[in-house]
């Protein structure tokens, strides 16, 4: 019987060794685990590079990348709204990167592998530390939010409530972020609590009701002809599926100017028609400042008269009227910074000239299009 036990405890003895030697067998540059940074309390990723910090580099981008793949597998939700409201696709700004998930970042391990020609390291993070961190950065939403519904409350300018109400549902989405990145890092959920709908409504009620859009544009003779009827009808099309509310006359928002085409001599081609196109165009707000202009000029060409006005107006509608719409987007929902400012490209009139200037561009007369 003690003979039996004593061959039992050495069998056991002898199981405990061959496990214990499995794992000091075990190599962390091939595992990405180590036993200093145990699983249950720390995130890791093993990186390679020609140097040791080009190796640490990788190491932390692809620890970045196992959360950023953890959350779109789990929590990945589409939007896409043809207004101005929403104007793009967005994917709860997974898309976006940030240094957040890497808060903490510790090098825990590196190796010259011979076999490869290679470093290799071993990088991680602990968890506690970066969700402290990214609850930090929730609250600060939080706080944000806060005070731009204060501000909401106190104020009954239109365009202020517009410009809250954009910069809560940015506030929101930065928060929903940070807080998919917590539920990705303590094996939790997210909360929930930062839908953006409600807001979403406000704005396109604001659009509707007091951010109607009035559009005016003629040619040199100050008449309507078909180039500038076809030029307006393009304007009012993109500001209407910009989820605008285009009326007559009277719009809070105006868009107006004036657009021309001079044939050139018959003998400047042989092939095509060419002709000189101007467009100078303006946005204005609600009290009646100019926002901005765009004024230009360039040849267009076609071969007859109403091929030239097809790419005449295509001209007008892409350098003309996207840098205009691009601007009102800018104004209405903090898209491009600051909202008191809003850039123009292609102003190309001469130096000193004024570009929110939309008087007839210079003396010819003539009725161009069909």
């Amino acid at each position: 019987m003690v003979l039996w036990i004593s061959r039992a405890t050495m069998i056991l003895f002898l199981f405990s060794l061959s496990a214990m030697s499995a794992q000091a067998e075990e190599k962390w540059y091939e595992t990405g685990h180590d036993g200093s940074v145990p699983q249950s309390r720390y995130l890791s990723a093993l990186g390679y590079g020609s140097t040791l910090a080009r190796a640490r580099k990788d190491a932390a981008r692809n620890l970045a990348d196992q959360i950023d793949s953890d959350i779109r597998s789990k929590y990945e939700q589409r939007t896409s709204r043809q207004n101005m409201t929403i104007s793009r696709s967005t994917r709860d700004l997974l898309s976006v990167r940030t240094h957040a998930k890497l808060y903490g970042l510790k090098n825990i391990r590196g190796k010259f592998l011979s076999s490869q020609g290679s470093y290799v390291a071993l990088v991680a993070v602990k968890k506690s530390d970066l969700l402290r961190y990214l609850r930090g950065r929730i609250d600060s939403e939080r706080k944000m939010i806060a005070a731009l519904r204060s501000d909401l409350e106190n104020t009954s300018n239109s365009m202020r409530k517009i410009h809250d109400l954009s910069a809560i549902v940015h506030a929101k989405e930065r928060a929903a972020f940070f807080d998919r990145e917590v539920a990705s890092v303590s094996g939790g959920r997210p909360s929930g609590r930062f839908g953006t709908q409600h807001e979403i409504d406000q704005i396109e009620s604001l659009l509707s009701r007091d951010m109607t859009v009035s559009v005016v544009v003629k040619n040199d003779c100050g008449r309507v002809d078909p180039f500038a009827r076809h030029v307006r009808e393009a304007i009012e099309q993109s500001v209407t599926r910009m989820g605008l509310l285009v009326v007559p006359s009277g719009g809070r928002i105006g868009v107006s100017g004036h657009v021309s085409a001079t044939p050139l001599p018959p003998g400047f081609s042989r092939r095509y028609r060419y002709y000189v196109l101007r467009y100078a165009l303006s946005l204005s707000a609600p009290d009646g400042t100019v926002w901005g202009a765009v004024v230009d000029q360039r040849k267009v060409a076609g071969l007859d008269p109403a091929q030239a006005e097809l790419m005449a107006s295509r001209t007008v509608s892409g350098k003309g009227v996207g840098p205009l719409l691009a601007g009102l987007k800018s104004r209405l929902f903090l898209d491009k910074g600051d909202p008191r400012f809003v850039s123009f490209p292609r102003q190309t009139a001469g130096k000193g000239k004024d570009l929110t200037a939309t008087a007839p561009l210079d003396g010819s007369c003539q009725d161009f299009g069909r």
